[in-house]
């Protein structure tokens, strides 16, 4: 049951977004999602298809067929995923008051009893925490797109690639709850660890629907609602 417990709790998220009250949380990090995803959409098409092939040597041309679709599709991978920390970054206050509305939904409290009204000290608090989880996320990703460029070692870039997404964006999205609960980063890493299966599988469902068009706009909030769920339902707010 844990095991696709995760991923029923982010398309959960698609219900609690919806609620009443909880609505206007979400239009205006949509709006930043739109903005951002479609800036990011114009780099790639103008730039990554027009450079990658010249980055590949000659002695490697055989090997094009393998290399450059795994290539870039890390490369897209990162640029991506660097555009939703952006976006994250930006929407951080808001994704914040929508973790506090969706667990007093869960509570069977009224919305007018969640306390809103630290909307700027929370503000500094979640964007310090987003940009340490840049940091985390461009450590660790950098190396993954160096690995993918060694002959013979980068088959299993992909696979890491992979892995790593389903557990950065299961890391990324639970924070906001965590931290109004005074949750520290490290803390968090543990948790996550802790109930291993539904982190994956809930990373996992993320990951695929961040991929789908369109509804790659209202995944985040998607996220937040579905991890907040997730954290409910497993005791971890208690």
């Amino acid at each position: 049951m844990r095991a696709i417990h995760g991923a029923a709790c982010f398309l959960s998220g698609f219900d609690l977004i919806r609620q009443p009250g909880l609505r206007h949380f979400v239009v205006i990090p949509l709006l930043i999602n739109i903005v951002l995803f479609s800036g990011a959409s114009w780099f790639l098409w103008e730039y990554l298809t027009n450079t990658v092939n010249g980055m590949l040597p000659s002695w490697l041309a055989w090997l094009s067929w393998l290399i450059l679709p795994m290539f870039m599709l890390i490369v897209l991978s990162i640029v991506y995923y660097g555009f939703t920390l952006l976006a994250n970054i930006i929407a951080a206050p808001f994704y914040g008051q929508l973790a506090k509305c969706v667990e007093a939904h869960l509570r069977g409290a009224s919305l007018s009893e969640v306390n809103t009204g630290y909307f700027l000290q929370d503000a500094t608090k979640l964007l310090g925490s987003e940009i340490r989880k840049l940091l985390y996320y461009l450590l660790r990703a950098v190396p993954l797109l160096l690995l993918s460029i060694v002959p013979g070692v980068n088959v299993i870039s992909l696979p890491l690639w992979l892995i790593f997404s389903a557990w950065f964006l299961t890391f990324e999205y639970t924070g906001y709850t965590f931290e109004n609960h005074g949750v520290l980063f490290d803390e968090q890493k543990k948790v996550l660890q802790r109930t291993r299966l539904s982190t994956m599988t809930f990373g996992g469902m993320n990951l695929l629907m961040t991929s789908i068009p369109v509804v790659n706009f209202f995944a985040p909030a998607m996220a937040i609602a579905g991890a907040t769920k997730m954290l409910f339902d497993q005791g971890e707010l208690d």
